[in-house]
């Protein structure tokens, strides 16, 4: 079998989380497969020329992508820490509350602007600015052991004894259960990355490697992520609206390695206003991970004309996702 069309560009766009994404950490992807192309007169890609007159189909060599995320996955919270908590100007020990927690479900939608370029006919280099903003809410219960305080005397009880009390009391009740606490995060995604290409045929497959970093608005720091996806797939070919064109579909997986601690001020998370007197000063620190770090992915794109094409991609398993995008390549 001839080789022919084998440089298939699939350019995977990320944005991270979460865990928060996530955040966690929030990720996307893009494709764009073109007609046979004629002699650029820009240096790249480099050995560009070559490869046509091997009988190679390849991109043009700049592509600016528009896309939108949504996207929604199981967490495992690992711990949730309170700091600097006070009743009535009061300080309350930071080990005062047993945290238990249940379930987290993450969700978060991003909207991504890439730009690329294509420095070898094999390789893509890019970079993306965006903005992500999501929720994650765990389902939490509160307890407290008034056996850690001393009780006092009648005339000078201890107010921490008294305040652990009332608190097991909640507990025990049930008003102290199955709570939920909530984390809205928005912020800016930005990182670059790097695509592999290449097939026999029509068939073609690629690795895309990015690294991102989102900052968010009501969190320290930033939030990193590394995303790995490898994809395997076939472009058909078809006459278009103005010329051959084609249609490719694939599977995929994706892999990633997100860090996901939240710190934050108790202050902005909208919190009942009766907390206000205590949470004022109050931190939160949030230690999560994925369910799962793997999914898996199915697509397709379809080109327009040569300088325009359109794809959508579908995650599922423990990370659902939904994603589309617009490209211009010139």
């Amino acid at each position: 079998m001839r080789w022919r069309q084998t440089l298939v560009p699939l350019l995977l766009v990320s944005g991270a989380a979460c865990a928060a994404s996530t955040p966690t950490a929030d990720t996307s992807t893009n494709s764009s497969g073109t007609a046979d192309s004629p002699s650029s007169d820009s240096m790249f890609p480099i050995w560009g020329d070559e490869a046509r007159a091997r009988g190679y189909s390849i991109p043009l060599p700049f592509g600016v992508n528009v896309s939108y995320m949504n996207m929604r996955q199981n967490i495992n919270v690992d711990s949730i820490s309170l700091t600097g908590l006070s009743l009535a100007g009061r300080p309350l020990p930071d080990d005062m509350f047993d945290i238990g927690i249940g379930d987290t479900r993450q969700r978060s939608e991003t909207e991504n602007l890439r730009l690329d370029m294509w420095v070898f006919p094999f390789l893509n280099v890019y970079g993306i600015l965006g903005h992500t903003k999501g929720s994650s809410v765990s389902n939490i219960s509160v307890d407290s052991d008034p056996s850690r305080y001393d009780a006092g005397t009648i005339r000078n009880p201890n107010p921490d004894h008294i305040i652990s009390q009332a608190v097991h009391a909640g507990y025990e009740s049930g008003a102290l259960q199955d709570l939920d606490f909530k984390l809205n995060f928005e912020g800016t995604t930005y990182g670059a990355g790097v695509t592999l290409a290449g097939g026999y045929g029509n068939w073609f497959t690629i690795l895309d490697t990015n690294y991102t970093q989102t900052s968010f608005d009501i969190l320290d720091g930033k939030i990193s992520a590394l995303t790995v996806s490898p994809r395997v797939g076939y472009r058909f070919e078809m006459q278009g609206i103005s010329g051959p064109s084609h249609l490719s579909i694939w599977v995929g997986s994706m892999y990633q390695d997100v860090q996901q601690e939240f710190k934050g001020n108790l202050s902005d998370l909208n919190l009942p206003s009766a907390l206000d007197s205590v949470v004022d000063n109050g931190r939160f620190d949030v230690k999560q991970h994925l369910t799962s770090p793997w999914n898996m992915l199915v697509g397709a794109q379809y080109e327009i004309t040569q300088n325009f094409n359109v794809l959508t991609e579908f995650g599922f398993n423990d990370r659902n996702s939904f994603f589309i995008a617009g490209e211009y390549r010139f």
